[in-house]
């Protein structure tokens, strides 16, 4: 939904979603990431270390994949009758009228 409609998340909702592990209030932020950097520390290093390279390792593969299949696409919708559109309601300040071409 949110990658069609490019309509903003919340911090709530984000986290309600699983997009992040915790939203937090301002002042609580430096508060939480000292509690999670001291447990971290108090952790299996190495380990740690690895489960974020084998991770990192998955992540910019997908990355990769999505990036080259999304510079594609975006190409062809910049040949798009609403691409133009697009464009000239953004200069011209209003709202598009799209027609799916």
């Amino acid at each position: 939904e949110y990658l069609m409609t490019g309509d903003a998340i919340a911090a709530p909702k984000a986290a309600e979603m699983g997009l992040v592990n915790y939203a937090v209030a301002p002042e609580e932020l430096d508060a939480r990431v000292e509690e999670f950097v001291a447990r971290l520390q108090r952790g299996a290093k190495k380990a740690i270390r690895w489960s974020k390279v084998s991770v990192n390792i998955g992540l910019k593969q997908l990355a990769h994949s999505i990036m080259d299949a999304s510079l594609g696409l975006e190409a062809l919708s910049n040949m798009t009758a609403d691409h133009q559109e697009a464009v000239t309601a953004f200069r011209e300040k209003r709202e598009p009228t799209f027609t799916g071409r």
